[in-house]
């Protein structure tokens, strides 16, 4: 359904959005934010909209992280690295 909707859009055409039921202290700390940003509230929400789309989601992050390949290590493992910390911080 959503991809039908998406469909009768055009590209950077606006489109108008109301949230309901959004509790009071979540309101009053977006309206907060968007005081100390110097920004009225509908244009701070639109912004943190605008912020959070573009990142990546978990699994494309992780699809993207899974096609790196691995970084070269010529020091201890992770392993090690621990255990030497564990040893450190029992000795101080």
């Amino acid at each position: 359904m959503i991809g039908v909707v998406a469909k009768c859009y055009h590209v950077g055409m606006t489109v108008n959005m109301h949230i309901r039921n959004l509790d009071e202290p979540t309101h009053r700390e977006l309206v907060r934010r968007a005081d100390a940003a110097g920004m009225s509230l509908r244009s701070y929400v639109i912004e943190v909209l605008h912020r959070h789309a573009a990142l990546p989601t978990v699994d494309g992050w992780l699809d993207e992280v899974r096609a790196d390949p691995p970084l070269p290590s010529s020091g201890p493992d992770s392993v090690t690295l621990v255990e030497e910390g564990r040893r450190d911080s029992d000795v101080a």
